[in-house]
C-alpha cells in the first residue's frame, strides 16, 4: 500500500508528464483475503492485491480515460499516451465540467485499523471453524464466504485537487442448512476490523434459523403486519437512497419528482422517528471523505424527521440549477429505536417476520416498486412469539411504502446487504404495518 505522501509523489510525477489540457489521475490498492466454505469444510482460501492507476485526459471537452496495474516508468508513459490518443478522438462531452480545485477534506482516521492486515488471516480462520464447529454440532450444513481487506484510494488533477483515503473493512457470512434441505438460516456481519466480527452471534443467529425453519407451514399471500431483519432494511434504504437524484426528479423519472418539473423536498413522506443520513466520520461505519472525482463528503441528511431533506446534485446538474453540488454519501445510516429483533416480536400481536431478501429486481422506478424473494426462514407471529415457520414469498413492494408504514425498530447495526460485501451501511430491524407478500416461492 501506498502512503499518503508515496499517493501524492506518484500522482504529481504522473500528471507533469502529461501534455493534455488537462489531466486526472487515480491511484489504488491495497490487498484482500478471503476464507471460503461450505459443507462444513473449507473450500477456498486466497490472497490477491489490485494495484492500479487509471489517467483522463482532456483536450477541450473531449476525454478518455485508461488504465494499468503496473508502477513502472515505461508503463505509466505508455498509460498516459494511450488515455491522450484516445481523448483526441473523442466525442465532446455536452455536459463537460472543468476539473476542481484544490479541496479540504475531513479526516477519517478510524476507518484503518491497524491490527487488521496482520491479524486477519488467522482470526478469519478462527471464525470460520466457529461457524463450522457450532453448525456440526447441531447436525446442520454450514457454508459461507470471510473476507478482510486494507486498501487505498486517491485521486488528483492538473489543477491541484488531491484527496486520499485508506480502510480496512471486514465481513463474515454463513448459510446454516439442515441435512434434508427444508430448513435454512442466514445471517452476516460487518466491520472495520476482523476482531470486531461476532462470529458466535452470526452462527447462532443462522444455525437458530435452520433449525426453526424445517417443516414451514402453508400462508396465503397477502399484506401483514411484518418485521424486517437488519439486511433487509439495508437493502431497501439502499435502494431508495440510490434513487435521491435531483436531476432524475426535476425530470419526471422519479418518485421524488413534483408537478411542473419540482422535487419532493421538504415533503414529509414518512413518521417523524425516520432519520436517513450519510457522514463519513461517524464512529458507526466511517467511510470515505470524498465522492466521485474529489467532491468533499461531509454529514448529509437524506430523510430528517421523516421529511426529504436532500436531493443529490452532480456538478452539471447543480450548476444548471444554480445550486452547490450534493455528492452521494460514502456511507449510508439509519438510525434505530431500541432494543432487538426480539423486542419488536414481543410487541406483535400477529404477523411474518422476514429473515432476508433476495434477488431484489425493479419494477417501476417512478413509483419505486420492487419484487424480490424471501429466503432462509420466515416465520408466523403470534400473541408475541414465533409460532411456526411458513413458506417463503415473492414479494412485491416499495421501500417507500415500507418507511411510511413503520411501526417500530430495533437498535441500528452495522450490516452488509444480502449479497453485499459493503461495510457502509447502517440499519434497524423494522416493524411495519403491512408489507405485499404477492405469490408462495419454492425458495427454501
Amino acid at each position: 500500500m501506498l502512503t499518503e505522501s508515496q499517493a501524492k509523489k506518484l500522482t504529481a510525477k504522473i500528471l507533469a508528464k502529461s501534455t493534455a489540457d488537462e489531466a486526472r489521475v487515480r491511484i489504488g490498492g491495497g490487498w484482500t483475503t478471503h476464507v471460503r466454505f461450505a459443507r462444513n469444510s473449507p473450500s477456498t482460501s486466497g490472497n490477491y492485491s489490485n494495484p492500479a492507476i487509471s489517467v483522463r485526459s482532456t483536450f477541450g471537452k473531449r476525454s478518455a480515460s485508461a488504465s494499468i496495474n503496473q508502477f513502472d516508468d515505461a508503463s505509466i508513459a505508455a498509460v498516459i499516451a494511450r488515455s491522450e490518443a484516445l481523448a483526441k478522438t473523442a466525442p465532446e462531452d455536452r455536459e463537460y465540467m472543468p476539473p476542481l480545485t484544490a479541496q479540504t477534506y475531513q479526516a477519517v482516521n478510524a476507518a484503518y485499523i491497524d491490527t487488521t492486515p496482520e491479524a486477519a488471516a488467522d482470526k478469519m480462520t478462527d471464525h470460520v471453524a466457529h461457524c463450522i464447529k457450532d453448525a456440526s454440532g447441531k447436525g446442520l450444513l454450514a457454508a459461507g464466504f470471510a473476507q478482510a481487506r486494507a486498501g487505498y484510494e486517491c485521486v488528483a488533477n492538473s489543477k491541484g485537487m488531491f484527496a486520499y483515503h485508506k480502510s480496512t473493512t471486514t465481513t463474515l457470512s454463513e448459510t446454516a442448512r439442515t441435512k434434508d434441505g427444508t430448513g435454512s438460516g442466514w445471517a452476516s456481519r460487518a466491520a472495520n476490523s476482523v476482531q470486531r466480527i461476532d462470529a458466535a452471534g452470526l452462527s447462532k443467529a443462522a444455525t437458530l434459523k435452520a433449525l426453526s425453519s424445517v417443516k414451514p407451514k402453508p400462508l396465503a399471500p397477502g399484506t401483514y403486519t411484518t418485521i424486517l431483519e437488519p439486511a433487509c432494511t439495508a437493502s431497501l434504504i439502499g435502494i431508495m437512497r440510490w434513487s435521491m437524484s435531483a436531476r432524475s426528479a426535476h425530470e419526471g423519472r422519479s418518485y421524488f419528482s413534483a408537478p411542473n418539473g419540482g422535487t419532493r423536498v421538504g415533503q414529509q413522506l414518512f413518521p417523524k422517528s425516520v432519520n436517513i443520513y450519510s457522514d463519513p466520520n461517524s464512529p458507526l461505519a466511517p467511510s470515505r471523505p470524498w465522492a466521485g472525482s474529489g467532491l468533499p463528503v461531509r454529514r448529509r441528511d437524506w430523510i430528517k424527521e421523516g421529511a426529504v431533506a436532500n436531493l443529490t446534485y452532480g456538478r452539471y446538474w447543480a450548476q444548471k440549477k444554480g445550486v452547490a453540488p450534493i455528492p452521494s454519501g460514502t456511507n449510508l445510516i439509519m438510525d434505530g429505536g431500541s432494543g432487538s429483533v426480539d423486542d419488536l416480536i414481543k410487541s406483535t400481536k400477529r404477523g411474518v417476520l422476514v429473515t432476508s431478501l433476495w434477488y431484489i429486481r425493479g419494477v417501476d422506478p417512478r413509483s419505486m416498486l420492487y419484487t424480490g424473494l424471501t429466503r432462509d426462514g420466515v416465520f408466523w407471529i403470534e400473541d408475541g412469539k414465533i409460532s411456526h415457520p411458513v413458506t417463503n414469498f415473492r414479494w412485491n413492494d416499495s421501500p417507500i411504502s415500507v418507511l411510511k408504514n413503520v411501526e417500530a425498530m430495533s437498535a441500528a447495526v452495522r450490516v452488509p446487504p444480502r449479497g453485499s460485501t459493503s461495510t457502509s451501511v447502517v440499519a434497524p430491524a423494522l416493524k411495519v404495518k403491512k408489507f405485499t407478500f404477492s405469490s408462495v416461492s419454492d425458495a427454501v
